[in-house]
């Protein structure tokens, strides 16, 4: 039996795999979803790793130990689908990974004394009619088939619960694809072994093919939070990016009013969505504060109140700041001018402020 995988393209799947899984350990760890997955990718690697090393004999330790190492990633699956559908208590979770590790790790031992059995007495053990194959046959295809029906059943139930966003059903049936890939290589191969058609060949080579595959296909998906994650480490997050827009007229701002800013231990180690909503908030109380220093507004001629608005109280917030940096007396006892129109939802708040940060840098304040 030889491998469908050319061996320079397995240590690349392998390399690559093991720097998603890699980034994934350091940055993406705090969920139970996460420890799963990242546990299942650990064991994918300790059968790609295997699937190299192993001899071209189906029966060579090193090959039955990549088999028990795909049983140990279905596994995961199974425990990951059955939080899917009854979200449970971690340590419900961590003991049934336990029990289903047992599992995986029985049929490791059975495929092993089965293929024993077999290569004493000479005979194949993939895709054979003869007691050892059809006991290293169960061993290794129930386990599996159990975990991809439950898996499969799951990405159902989550697509009909209608609460995913449109990128996350992409990556369900995605998923679901790639589960039904497996599942129809099983059944082809229990017909193979039931009527004799259709003729594909032995069914471990196309297994390992799947597997490969079908790893490939997942870490991609898995790499896109990874990279999310890297994105915001390296700040440049969509919160963090919106951050630095507005930091020119948060620093003027805040300069201008320093009570009403955070303490500097507070602020230690926000995330980039907390420090928005904190900049945000900070903002529009300097805004109050300095509302008794601005000076009136007056409609241009020839100007409707959309294209002047935004501009106008930029320059006049900037006469505001300037007034109280100097020590100047509040131009209005009381609350001051009206502001603009401030938004009823964050969204449109944070584009009002945008658009102040926007015509900021033109008024000059330093």
């Amino acid at each position: 039996m030889s491998s469908l995988i050319p061996a320079t393209l397995g240590w690349l799947v392998l390399g690559y795999v093991g720097a998603i899984t890699l980034g994934r350990l350091m940055l993406l760890r705090d969920t139970i979803i996460d420890q799963l997955i990242n546990r299942n990718l650990l064991w994918s690697i300790a059968a790609l790793l295997c699937y190299r090393c192993a001899q071209t004999s189906v029966t060579s330790p090193v090959y039955v130990l990549a088999l028990g190492c795909v049983e140990m990633t279905t596994m995961h699956l199974f425990v990951i689908a059955r939080y899917i559908l009854a979200e449970t208590e971690s340590a419900v979770v961590w003991r049934r990974l336990r029990r289903c590790g047992f599992v995986a790790a029985a049929a490791t031992v059975v495929m092993l004394l089965a293929g024993m059995m077999a290569q004493d007495n000479g005979r194949p053990v993939d895709l054979s009619a003869h007691v050892p194959a059809a006991i290293f046959g169960i061993a290794y295809a129930a386990p599996l088939a159990v975990s991809m029906v439950v898996f499969l059943l799951s990405g159902i139930h989550e697509l009909r619960s209608g609460d995913l966003s449109a990128k996350m059903q992409v990556v369900c049936w995605i998923l679901g694809i790639s589960g039904g890939f497996v599942s129809s290589n099983q059944a082809l191969s229990t017909a193979r072994l039931l009527t004799g058609r259709p003729a594909l060949g032995p069914h471990l080579p196309r297994g390992e093919l799947d597997f490969v595959l079908c790893v490939t296909l997942n870490v991609t998906l898995l790499a896109i939070p990874l990279l999310s994650a890297l994105l915001t480490l390296a700040g440049w997050d969509r919160d963090a990016r919106i951050c630095r827009r507005l930091r020119p007229l948060w620093r003027d701002l805040t300069a201008a009013v320093p009570e009403i800013v955070l303490p500097a231990e507070a602020r230690h180690g926000a995330d980039s969505v907390t420090r928005l909503f904190r900049m945000i908030v900070e903002i529009r109380d300097a805004m109050l504060h300095l509302g008794s220093y601005l000076p009136a507004a007056t409609l241009p001629p020839h100007k409707v109140e959309s294209d002047w608005e935004i501009t106008d109280y930029a320059h006049r917030l900037a006469h505001a700041v300037r007034a109280r940096n100097a020590g100047e007396l509040p131009a209005v006892v009381g609350s001051g001018p009206r502001l603009p129109s401030t938004a009823r939802d964050f969204d449109a708040e944070l584009r009002h402020l945008l658009g102040l940060a926007r015509a900021w840098p033109k008024t000059a304040v330093r």
